[in-house]
């Protein structure tokens, strides 16, 4: 078995991830480490019911099955997860490792934020002359957010300057939320200098804000941001920022777990110094190198149109492949047409769907789906194993995924994200070494598809099945349990036609409960109900299978199948005599209770309709009834 070790991480920070995983992956295969890395995308200040289904994933993975936890820690913070992680990792006494965020008794590996930030201030006060300078923050208390903000008031303070609480914007780590508030800002307060964001996608934000309100950088404002995501090499104008070396962020910290599990020492937190990268937003001139960046993503405009509508076709493709689909059957054999015909790739070769037990419950069963936790078996729905197919089937939960590793393969890293409709815990969804899939929330888009698609699955199969009940329910009697008159019509004659064409012989038995008016009249109708009960149990529990039996009338039952016997049915016929009588003698009941039995043998060569046969059958059973009067009287 493949060491493992179990990485969290929240997915909307996919620049950090995609760049640390670099990093990671690296170490993992210099030493044949598997990741199993849970993804999650949780906001920030959001507990409704669809962040807790995503937060769910944190109990999928049980941490006795890994020699290690890996945490990307200032992704973790939107609703509490650290925390939760932190107590179960130091519970456990499991070795561990958080990138990016200091957690107490936990090693940590940071970027350390003073130096990039201050360098960064200073840099815009002494070449560039600036001297007021407002603040875009992150969420208000977060650790990172403050120490750069320290580094800024440090360095304007060391020039005579100072940063106003009137001059922060807080902007919560968000594109759109800085979209909005800097217009609303800057109802009520002048141009600054520069607007020195906390992050860059907030400086992505603003510089997008800014434009729509006519303004150009940096002519008429500085904007700087910080982490050096990949964008920022592309925008125009290009983004000063500030560089945190992530991929070896990644790598440092993956190679300090694996000494930790080898028995290393722990040593706390160990900072990497941050470092200024001027460009075009402050006013600083660009290398060669990102020009060229810039005008390759030029050429790239003409693309992204048509990669996002092929990937919304995908989209569609995946719902459609679930549509009108009644069992988990069809459901896998819709998605495995689909994915064979899709012109696009982009879950890669080796993929699984897996189904928590209780969701499937829920659909045949008409019951609600676990919210909290995973059952111990899941279902394989869909899954890829180097690009082919495999079957349905089952998994213990505890496998994560149905296809173990190659001992020829190093470094496998496993991507697992959750599956849910709101709280509802449908399961999840695994991609091997696709990191591709954290690209621009593209697994979000994918996952919110492929639920929408089950849960409406859910719906008609559970629909499917209630139309089904209720039929069932309007051909079967409700004293009896035996199908009704209309059942006889939509199950018996649709039966014996079908032995009919088979060539084989059928039978048809008429059975009448004996002196049913005697027991109405001298017991009442509630022993005479009883009778009724008690024949039908007797014909139940007789009958073969696939043999269908029929209250047709009052005290009148009549029973068909195919001959399976070597006579005329004498010996059903005995079988259900002697289990009426059984039966009333077993519950002592006040009056004398027995039955009269007619049979014809149905001939699929003869010319006789089922009405006839039907005389026939119940003529014999007629003649029983005389002579079983005619006995009582002697």
């Amino acid at each position: 078995m493949k060491k493992k070790i179990a990485a969290f991480a929240n997915g909307w920070s996919d620049e950090f991830l995609l760049t640390a995983l670099k990093g990671i992956k690296r170490c993992a295969e210099e030493y044949d480490y598997d990741i199993y890395f849970f993804v999650e995308y949780t906001s920030y200040g959001r507990l409704d019911d669809n962040m807790q289904g995503e937060f769910n994933i944190l109990n999928l993975a049980d941490l006795s099955d890994y020699e290690g936890v890996l945490l990307m820690g200032n992704t973790l913070t939107n609703a509490g997860e650290l925390d939760i992680l932190r107590e179960r990792i130091l519970k456990k006494g499991i070795p561990a490792v958080c990138l990016e965020y200091q957690v107490e008794g936990i090693d940590c590996i940071c970027t350390e934020n003073y130096s990039g930030m201050y360098e960064l201030a200073k840099h815009l006060i002494e070449d560039h002359g600036a001297k007021r300078i407002a603040y875009v923050s992150g969420i208000r208390d977060n650790a990172e957010n403050m120490e750069r903000k320290r580094a800024l008031e440090d360095a304007l303070k060391e020039h005579g300057l100072s940063l106003s609480e009137d001059d922060v914007v807080y902007g919560e780590w968000s594109y759109y939320t800085i979209q909005q508030r800097i217009p609303e800002w800057m109802k009520d307060h002048a141009l600054p200098d520069v607007f020195v964001c906390a992050n860059d996608v907030m400086a992505l934000g603003a510089i997008t804000a800014l434009a729509n309100m006519g303004y150009t950088m940096p002519d008429d404002v500085l904007v700087t941001g910080f982490d050096n995501i990949n964008s920022t090499k592309i925008f125009m104008p290009s983004l000063t920022t500030i560089d945190r070396g992530w991929t070896e962020v990644g790598y440092e910290g993956m190679k300090h777990l694996l000494d930790l599990i080898d028995g290393g020492e722990k040593r706390g937190t160990t900072f990497r110094p941050s470092r200024m990268i001027p460009r075009e937003s402050c006013g600083c001139e660009v290398s060669e190198e990102t020009r060229k960046i810039q005008m390759a993503s030029v050429n790239k405009v003409y693309n992204v149109p048509i990669e996002r509508t092929l990937f919304d076709w995908h989209l569609t493709g995946l719902d459609d492949s679930m549509t009108g689909r009644l069992t988990m059957e069809d459901i896998h054999d819709g998605l495995q047409k689909f994915f064979k015909e899709s012109p696009t790739n982009y879950e890669g070769d080796t993929f699984c769907i897996c189904l928590d037990d209780s969701f499937v419950q829920s659909i045949f069963h008409d019951t609600e789906p676990r919210c909290l936790g995973y059952g111990e078996q899941m279902h394989v729905l869909y899954a890829e194993r180097g690009g082919k197919s495999m079957p349905y089937q089952k998994i213990k939960t505890s496998y994560i995924f149905p296809v173990f590793s190659d001992p020829s393969e190093k470094g496998n890293i496993y991507y697992i994200a959750p599956m849910h409709s709101q709280s509802a815990n449908l399961g999840y969804v695994v991609f091997k070494n696709r990191p591709e899939v954290l690209e621009t929330f593209f697994l979000y888009s994918w996952i919110r598809h492929l639920h929408t698609g089950l849960m409406r699955c859910r719906e008609n199969i559970i629909m499917e099945n209630m139309n089904k009940r209720l039929h069932e329910m309007s051909i079967v009697d409700e004293l009896s349990g035996l199908y009704n008159r209309k059942g006889y019509v939509t199950k018996g004659i649709p039966l014996l036609e079908e032995i009919k064409e088979k060539g084989s012989k059928a039978l048809m038995m008429v059975v009448d409960i004996n002196k049913m008016k005697m027991i109405n009249d001298r017991y009442g109708h509630l022993q005479g109900d009883l009778a009724i009960r008690l024949v039908a149990k007797a014909i139940r529990e007789s009958l073969p299978e696939n043999w269908y039996g029929i209250r047709y009338g009052g005290d009148e039952f009549v029973i068909i199948g195919e001959n399976v016997f070597v006579d005329d049915g004498s010996i059903l016929k005995r079988q259900i005599i002697s289990t009426v009588e059984a039966e009333a003698k077993a519950l002592m009941i006040p009056f004398p209770l027995s039955v009269s039995v007619g049979s014809v043998l149905m001939d699929p060569k003869a010319n006789v309709g089922l009405d006839e046969y039907f005389q026939i059958a119940d003529a014999a059973m007629y003649d029983m009834k005389k002579k079983v009067h005619e006995e009582k009287k002697e």
